[in-house]
């Protein structure tokens, strides 16, 4: 059988999300220690915020990995391990969005779009909180962006590199566990 590269595409976004649904639950167990647990909150709560979309979307990208690869040796189709790329991209490209909307309104003024934003992508809430406490866009400093380039890279490389796995067919559980010595 073809490899139904819109269904990936499809599910490419719908893991982005889903990665965003866990990423609640992180923020909300995130507002209930911050008071007591002080920055080690953030970092805490804001690593988990970031396994959720690293391990979320690896493990997408290995499965469909795998159903590339087959579809290409059973059936002669021409996937490759590059198409992992474009489906990162387009699990990133909602959070994108949010990006740039918050790049206008910082720079446009005309609206505050930062505790919009801050709940959008409640994956990188608790580590947003630490440099850029406050709701209002006029105390967000521009070099917050810096934070937010690198979450937004998450998305395409985890995808990619779980890609590549599934199509290269590595075994993690021989590389991770049974380690050759």
């Amino acid at each position: 059988m073809k490899f139904k590269r819109k269904n990936a595409m499809v599910y490419a976004l719908l893991k982005g999300l889903q990665a965003e649904f866990f990423g609640i639950f992180v923020m909300i167990f995130f507002w209930g220690v911050a008071k007591f647990m002080r920055l080690f909150a953030n970092i805490m709560f804001g690593f988990t915020g970031l396994m959720c979309v690293v391990c979320i979307l690896a493990d997408f990208g290995l499965k469909q990995g795998n159903q590339a690869a087959s579809a290409d040796k059973l059936h002669d189709d021409d996937v490759g391990r590059q198409f992992g790329w474009k489906l990162g991209f387009i699990a990133m490209a909602p959070f994108a969005l949010t990006a740039l909307i918050l790049f206008i309104s910082k720079l446009s003024g005309a609206f505050d779009f930062l505790a919009v934003y801050k709940i959008l992508n409640a994956c990188l809430f608790p580590l947003m909180d630490i440099f850029a406490h406050s709701p209002d866009i006029r105390d967000f400093r521009m070099g917050v962006f810096g934070l937010i380039l690198p979450y937004l890279a998450l998305f395409p490389v985890s995808t990619f590199i779980g890609f590549k796995w599934g199509y290269d067919q590595v075994d993690l559980k021989d590389k991770f566990v049974y380690k050759k010595k």
